[in-house]
């Protein structure tokens, strides 16, 4: 009878033993999933952070309660310059995070799969930001979190070492007011879970239970309010968030905080819950099931627009002046499209079938749209410099994709915020670029990308002392220090600076009085203006590339015709581009006039095609037209001409 009751409980004990690689399973997943799928949106936070090895910044770092754990957080953060390895990082940590829960809460085998959670609200706390990584106010968050739940177990263990409620009590008060000091919040909540677990303990007497209890939460409450008389720095109603992840936006603060929130609310609920947990025991179904819901749920909140991950693509090769990148990444972009545009047109052209009603046949093809591809006015933009940069934009920019796909996100986040220093510096708009920097150090603090471009600022205008401030700061870091010592010579030596990339493609847009203004957090409509209001004393050809490019985009005729005279003479055009020749075509027919060109047979040839296909396929609605149209003529201006308007920037 033994015997049997041995090997019913065989396949049981099995299961068990295999559930305990889950946990390392999972982690490895992430680490490859981080590492691969997510690798510019690691290098993107890397960017926006900064860690010196400096004395002067970690003493500025813990003037405030929970500093300490910022720069914990920014150190471990600068290994994601080399994302594999600061993916693996903190893969690490999130087993950390399991391993230090099971032990501190003493968790029964049947139910480890609890001890998943707090790791995947944290990792659901990261990845879930998306567009949020640009309003953060300081880029410790990836870490910082992480560190924060796990040195938050350390009074729980210490406090479980001694039967002494005495000594208890010291290891909270110790705990909570050097704890406070360097970790802020998550210190509090490690001392309301230790005080929660002597509660929960049925061996202690009523009495040390309650005074232990009552201990701990007038320490949570009490030292706050006297730090708080030591700092000048921070809000007495800020006292209870210290550590916490702070962005400028209220709107989103909550949803990044909330995961952070539930992690530590994980700590006393487990503290309270923990003897009753020890006392039953639970079906092996029980952890699958627990681990469904963790990685379901940190699939669902992962952020996933496509748009977005491309952006922070271009964005990595823009900063590293990699032109020809910059446009595969959006042709790789537009080519995934491509199988997916014709199914939703398949899937629409279905359901139109027999519908005759204007306003059913509206509401249809809206409902479709989102399905079609359609790139941000960011990847535009990208585009068109890195084409440009390229002597190309005129001949390529009219053959690809265009559009303006909103935002996926929870607040509206300017194309400033995001790309604003990128844009104005190509473009020779230094001060503006420069201005942006100085915005960006108030609110959101220093970062690596903030650095570099105040210092090609500076060595542009030859302003070595400024430029030597911030190359001395970037000689501080791990990854960054060999770019600055690469700069230095530039920023005393003009002539040395001007035959250097990226600044030899920069001055040329330079021909103009740079002025520092406001561009009322408009990056596109500030740059459309520049180059198509009155044309500077001395334009370069380059210049007047730019120009006619912005002028065909904003399809303002008059304007076409006058930066197109300008743009033959400065570049000794032998030939005009065949996007240029479209348009010119194109709005000779519209006014009946115009400027004579030697037009290509080509050019002629598409545009009675056009005209033939206007004919044959009359338009009554431009989103439910645009997909068979895009497919004929999608690399012609007629197209651009007549579906691509009122567009919204941001």
């Amino acid at each position: 009878m033994s015997k049997t009751y041995a090997n019913s409980n065989k396949p049981q004990r099995s299961y068990g033993q295999l559930f305990r690689f889950v946990p390392y399973i999972i982690a490895a997943l992430l680490w490859v999933v981080l590492a691969l799928h997510e690798h510019y949106f690691l290098a993107k936070v890397e960017n926006l952070s900064v860690f010196l090895f400096d004395w002067q910044y970690f003493r500025e770092a813990i003037s405030i309660p929970g500093g300490f754990l910022g720069v914990a957080g920014s150190f471990f953060t600068q290994f994601l310059h080399l994302p594999w390895l600061g993916s693996l990082i903190w893969a690490v940590m999130l087993l950390m995070v399991y391993q230090l829960t099971v032990k501190a809460f003493n968790i029964p085998g049947q139910l480890r799969a609890l001890a998943i959670l707090p790791a995947a609200l944290l990792v659901i706390g990261n990845m879930h930001l998306g567009y949020g990584i640009f309003i953060m106010r300081e880029q410790d968050h990836f870490f910082a979190p992480t560190l924060g739940y796990m040195a938050s177990l350390i009074p729980v263990f210490a406090s479980n070492r001694s039967n002494n409620y005495g000594i208890k009590a010291l290891i909270l008060t110790v705990w909570t007011i050097a704890g406070f000091l360097l970790l802020g919040t998550f210190a509090l909540a490690g001392t309301l879970t230790a005080a929660l677990m002597v509660l929960s303990d049925s061996g202690a007497s009523r009495k040390n239970r309650i005074t232990t209890l009552l201990c701990g939460v007038a320490l949570i409450l009490l030292v706050p309010l006297v730090s708080y008389n030591f700092f000048t720095s921070y809000r007495l109603a800020d006292s209870w968030n210290l550590g916490l992840p702070t962005i400028s936006e209220d709107l989103c603060t909550r949803a990044i905080r909330t995961p952070i929130w539930l992690a530590l609310l994980f700590m006393p609920v487990m503290a309270l819950a923990s003897p009753w947990l020890r006392e039953r025991g639970k079906k092996t179904y029980i952890q699958a099931l627990i681990y469904f819901i963790s990685i379901a749920a940190v699939w669902g909140f992962w952020f996933k627009d496509d748009n977005f991950h491309t952006e922070l693509a271009m964005s990595e090769a823009v900063d590293r002046f990699d032109w020809q990148k910059v446009v595969d990444i959006f042709l790789d972009a537009q080519e995934s499209g491509v199988k997916s545009d014709a199914k939703a047109y398949q899937a629409r052209t279905r359901k139109l079938e027999g519908v005759k009603d204007q306003n059913t046949v509206k509401e249809i093809v809206e409902q479709y749209q989102d399905r079609f591809f359609e790139p941000t006015r960011t990847m535009v933009l990208y585009r068109d410099l890195a084409l440009l940069k390229m002597n190309r934009a005129l001949d390529e920019s009219f053959t690809m994709k265009d559009g303006g796909r909103p935002q996926k996100t929870l607040t509206h986040i300017p194309m400033t915020f995001q790309s604003g220093k990128q844009f104005y510096l190509q473009y020779g708009l230094v001060n503006m670029s420069y201005r942006w920097c100085l915005e960006d150090v108030i609110e959101h603090s220093w970062s690596y990308g903030t650095l570099k471009y105040m210092a090609m600022h500076c060595i542009i205008m030859q302003e070595s002392e400024f430029a030597h401030k911030y190359l001395n700061k970037l000689e501080k870091t791990l990854f960054y220090r060999k770019w600055a010592k690469e700069q230095r010579p530039l920023s005393t030596d003009s002539l040395l600076m001007s035959a250097a990339q990226p600044y030899q493609s920069i001055l040329p847009y330079m021909c103009f009085e740079d002025r520092m203004t406001n561009d009322m957090v408009k990056t596109e409509t500030f740059l459309m203006r520049h180059f198509t209001e009155p044309e500077p004393p001395n334009p370069t050809p380059e210049y007047d590339r730019a120009a006619l490019l912005w002028a065909m985009r904003i399809q303002n005729i008059p304007l076409f015709w006058q930066r197109l005279y300008l743009y033959i003479n400065s570049n000794k055009v032998v030939e005009l581009p065949r996007s240029v020749q479209e348009a010119a075509l194109l709005y000779s027919k519209l006014e009946k006039g115009g400027f004579e060109l030697p037009y290509s047979k080509e050019v002629e040839n598409s545009y009675d095609s056009f005209n033939r296909f206007v004919q044959a396929n009359p338009i009554r609605d431009m989103n439910e037209s645009s997909y068979p149209y895009c497919k004929k003529f999608g690399k012609t201006f007629y197209y651009f001409y007549y579906f691509i308007r009122n567009l919204k920037t941001y």
